[in-house]
């Protein structure tokens, strides 16, 4: 293979035991330090003592989800002490303990902010994205950090794809306003900012921020009469992570440019939810019960608040008990595409897939712009084997979201399945020219035109040269960009270079403990070696080709809320 893949023959031999042993090379945990603590008052030492020997205590002899939850509590502790070199080390270990847990790598970037390390924070706020695309404060964490590169493109795609299924967020609108004024597209930003200030009235920096953009598209008189009611108070985002990062005071820690991504949650309701989201992700279902129990007290017949507690049921293998709440929901109102999603989503889970099927296309049907129920269908279609029904509703979901590569990656993987693969060749190579700029894109024309038995020689010569561009500057996911690499060296009959840098994918997930990853580059792998090219764009064990059932959580369930 030579030089160029950038590989020393130790971690070559590694990579390729790890394929064929199946051994995972999990990283070990760094030592968590003691930090100097003289700094503080008497009563932050003592928080941050006591805290520390909670996790010394809690974390002996733990693994996996309990390991990290141990981790991700004295990291809190730690944060919210400004001791931010001890935090950084706590979330690190939490990731290494729960790699698919997007919340440790979401707090691991929140605190390479803090640490002035903007790299490594969007490293870890992409990583938290592949994990969870839905949680909202990480988009416009990772937003901040791509306007701080100065890559406005990329921050605007990011959060515009966010819109339809956050309808009510006024942080969101803020930001994008803030990244159409840097744009110049005054009158887009002066649209959002109005958006955002309608949303959340109490948000007087808005107004200072409405006053630049109308004062650039020259509307003095517009601008003289926002900066007159301009203040300090940011916009709303509700972001119930952080909140476990604020010290006593509540005082922010970090900021974003849009002043956003550090704002406490401000909504007593949205708080709960994602407090309770937190822990039943951590399988503390009593926790997140408690906690959605005492907000409906205050507010019993609230649709969110409902429609959150049938996830919780259905992630607690209660489908009865979820099926009570989402019927709640859905009676309080009946016209909202919120609780139908959750709905097909609970009776996909419990194996009523006739039944969630119809209840995402009520949902459609209640929010015609939104993508994520079409998203929803096309799963549901894909994994049923209506390889045909999953292109139709993906489809759909790119006219609605035509910048997203996420929905055109699900499009091209069901073309590909229902024998349509000429047309995903076409469409990917169109919006590779589209997204020049873009990798993401680049990647899904490599992948189309590599799998695709009715690509031409020069086609796959031509993917093959941008393929190699793809690996040679990965930063973020090394083993991603050399699956493609490798799926466009076998294209072009480089067999061996092939299956060597596919070993690479595998090593680089077995070292992260991705045993699922591991898995699915071994099938490539294996492939490669037999010289034998993949069906797909994808292994066909990946959730694009077969995307899996929505399951409860596994996660060991607990009867108390963790540390704080």
């Amino acid at each position: 293979m030579g030089c160029s893949l950038m590989l020393s023959k130790r971690l070559l031999g590694l990579a390729l035991l790890a394929a064929c042993t199946g051994t995972a090379f999990a990283q070990a945990p760094k030592a968590l330090p003691n930090p100097d603590l003289s700094r503080l008052s008497p009563a932050e030492s003592a928080q941050v003592r006591e805290a520390r020997a909670d996790f010394d205590k809690m974390s002996a002899g733990q693994t996996g989800v309990a390991l990290a939850e141990a981790y991700g509590n004295v990291g809190a502790a730690y944060a919210r002490a400004q001791l931010f070199d001890a935090a950084a080390v706590a979330f690190d270990n939490a990731a290494k303990a729960a790699p698919l847990d997007d919340r440790w790598a979401y707090l691991q970037g929140v605190v390479a902010r803090m640490q002035r390390k903007p790299a490594e924070a969007r490293a870890a706020f992409e990583r938290a994205i592949k994990l969870n695309g839905l949680y909202l404060p990480t988009r416009i964490a990772l937003s901040a950090e791509l306007m701080r590169a100065g890559d406005l493109e990329g921050a605007n795609r990011l959060l515009t794809t966010a819109v339809a299924d956050h309808e009510k967020d006024p942080a969101l609108r803020a930001t994008l306003g803030d990244i159409a004024f840097r744009q110049k597209r005054h009158a887009d930003a002066i649209a959002y900012i109005n958006e955002a200030i309608r949303l959340d009235p109490k948000a007087t920096s808005l107004y200072a921020a409405l006053a630049r953009a109308q004062e650039a598209a020259g509307n003095a008189e517009a601008a003289r009469a926002a900066q007159a009611k301009a203040g300090d108070v940011p916009p709303r985002l509700d972001d119930a992570l952080l909140q476990r990062l604020l010290p006593p005071d509540g005082t922010p820690v970090a900021a974003s440019p849009a002043q956003a991504a550090a704002t406490p949650p401000s909504d007593p309701r949205q708080l709960a939810v994602g407090e309770a989201s937190f822990h039943a992700a951590a399988g503390n279902f009593e926790a997140a019960r408690t906690t959605l129990d005492k907000a409906l007290a205050k507010q019993p017949s609230d649709v969110v608040l409902l429609a959150n507690y049938a996830r919780v049921e259905a992630m607690a293998g209660r489908f009865d008990a979820a099926r009570t709440r989402i019927d709640a929901a859905i009676k309080v109102d009946p016209k909202s595409a919120m609780p139908q999603m959750v709905r097909g989503l609970v009776l996909e889970m419990a194996g009523d897939d006739a039944g969630a099927r119809a209840s995402y296309e009520r949902a459609s049907a209640a929010e015609p712009k939104a993508a994520r129920p079409h998203v929803a269908l096309g799963n549901l279609a894909l994994r049923t084997g209506r390889a045909v029904d999953a292109v139709a509703a993906y489809r759909a979901a790119t006219v609605l979201a035509p910048d997203d590569p996420a929905d055109w990656a699900r499009l091209l993987a069901a073309e590909s399945v229902a024998g349509q693969c000429a047309t995903g060749m076409r469409e990917a190579a169109a919006n590779a020219g589209k997204h020049a700029r873009d990798p993401l894109f680049a990647e899904l024309h490599v992948r189309a035109v590599s799998a695709c038995p009715q690509a031409t020689p020069a086609q796959k010569q031509a993917v093959l040269t941008v393929a190699e561009t793809l690996y040679k500057g990965s930063r973020a996911n090394i083993a991603q960009a050399s699956e493609t690499y490798a799926l466009a060296l076998a294209a072009n009959g480089k067999w061996q270079d092939a299956a060597q840098t596919q070993g690479a994918a595998v090593y680089e997930a077995a070292r992260a403990g991705d045993q699922s990853a591991v898995a699915e580059y071994r099938e490539f792998y294996q492939r490669f070696q037999q010289k034998q090219m993949p069906a797909h764009p994808w292994p066909d064990s990946h959730e694009l080709i077969k995307p899996p059932r929505p399951q409860r959580n596994e996660a060991p369930q607990k009867t108390a809320a963790p540390a704080k």
